[in-house]
């Protein structure tokens, strides 16, 4: 291999980066936009025109299969909600919260102001210099302490409110790594959810009302949006768990539903496909990209969409300077079964093992060998699970122990999800062999 080859193969394998694209991006690619409806409705658009429409206190779910581009689909929104004159908070939940614990509502609300707060300052729309004294944690703090009793961390050790007044122990810090100190929080909080709810709200009206007089032309402020991104990666470690943290995420969205609406913003939260949530509250839906369809008959407009997903990321678009041919590319592609993060990985274990260029077409398919493996084995309750799927193009979730299974092949990949005017799902096609169903698409 030429030194230009080498040094165009570490081109591409950087641009192959699994992170989130930005829609800002060269390499962005709208696939809502694309022909043939290979993504189904575009979520962001109907999930932005619901927000623009409705009053402040409302809250709104977007759901997805992990890696099918919920986020890039959320910075979307976030671009599209400005332009109209909102502002627009957006963070992750895996920087504040455990995201193997089951969550409540007590941890969501303190994790909201802060995590607000934390965002309004970074993007300069309230007073840096102000904002310590005035918002977000320092205000949770100061009003746990002016509360009464003690919060206990543990049995044999107890950790006052006014050590928190010290600042000796840091609210934020402690939310996410130290499961007894929110243990001790919820404690501390029986029966006063509805002085926490109040306190939260305040908080935020006094954040927001800065922002509003803040804004560039106040006249022209339209409003908070808040967007919370990586709820749907609330999942238990051990299995035997799953169903204690499903059932909490379940009562966060159903239960305690009304204590989640901020008054004085507009709240999207990303939340995981098998957590029911009431037919009265929206949710919009990201799928993968269909490159076939539910007879496992090729789609072309998605094989050309993903075609131009790789090709915005190799220099001058050579896509056939890595490929020895059109055929072998679209087989990588329907390899993925359509699902953006797995192209990424197939692509990048092709230039791993390139040793010429183009490669030959058996170093494509000891690529796909590789990826496929380390989807393997199955368990026979796997195994038995995606032959329902593929006989159904459904998720059979009948029983508490079958959620549990299919959580975890949606989370895996294992599952994937697409949209012909209705949800349906199917196996992986790397995965077809192994349940005895080895139909290539036609």
């Amino acid at each position: 291999m030429t030194p230009q080859d080498e040094e165009f193969l570490v081109e591409v394998y950087r641009n192959l980066d699994k992170r989130a694209v930005p829609p800002t991006s060269p390499t962005y690619v709208p696939l809502e936009e694309q022909p043939g409806n290979i993504v189904g409705p575009d979520a962001v658009r109907l999930l932005g025109r619901t927000v623009s429409m409705t009053t402040a206190g409302e809250a709104f779910f977007l759901t997805g299969l992990r890696g099918s581009g919920k986020t890039v689909q959320l910075l979307r929104l976030k671009q599209d909600l400005e332009r109209q004159g909102f502002a627009v908070v957006m963070f992750s939940a895996e920087d504040y919260l455990n995201m193997h614990e089951p969550l409540n509502i007590v941890d969501i609300l303190f994790f909201l102001v802060g995590a607000i707060s934390d965002e309004a300052v970074e993007r300069d729309l309230v007073p840096k210099n102000a904002a310590p004294e005035s918002f977000g944690w320092s205000r949770l703090r100061s009003w746990l302490t002016d509360l009464p009793e003690r919060i206990v961390v543990t049995p044999s050790a107890e950790l006052t409110l006014d050590t928190l007044l010290r600042g000796k122990i840091s609210i934020k810090a402690e939310l996410r790594r130290d499961r007894s100190f929110v243990t001790a929080l919820r404690e501390f909080l029986v029966g006063r959810l509805s002085e926490l709810v109040s306190q939260a709200n305040q908080i935020v009206d006094d954040i927001v009302e800065t922002m509003r007089k803040r804004w560039w032309d106040p006249g022209a402020w339209k409003g908070l949006v808040v967007i919370v991104d990586s709820l749907d990666h609330n999942r238990a470690v051990e299995s035997e768990k799953f169903q204690e943290v499903r059932r909490a995420l379940v009562n966060l969205f159903d239960k305690d539903y009304e204590n989640l609406r901020l008054g004085k913003c507009r709240t999207i939260f990303t939340i995981p496909l098998h957590v029911q949530i009431a037919a009265s509250r929206v949710v919009r839906r990201v799928t993968n990209v269909k490159v076939v369809d539910d007879r496992r008959k090729r789609e072309p407009d998605g094989i050309a969409a993903l075609r131009e997903v790789l090709a915005r990321r190799v220099p001058n678009r050579d896509l056939l300077r890595i490929f020895p041919d059109d055929d072998a590319l679209t087989h990588l592609i329907l390899a993925s079964g359509g699902h953006l993060r797995m192209l990424l990985m197939l692509t990048t274990e092709v230039i791993t093992q390139a040793e010429s260029l183009p490669v030959a077409a058996e170093t494509v398919e000891s690529a796909i060998e590789q990826v496929r493996n380390g989807m393997l084995p199955l368990a026979d309750n796997q195994r038995a699970m995606l032959r329902r799927v593929a006989e159904q193009h459904d998720l059979p979730l009948t029983t508490q122990e079958e959620w549990d299974v299919v959580a975890a092949l949606l989370d895996q990949h294992f599952v994937l999800g697409y949209q012909n005017g209705r949800p349906w799902y199917d196996v992986h096609p790397l995965l077809l062999d192994e349940i005895g169903d080895g139909r290539p698409p036609e």
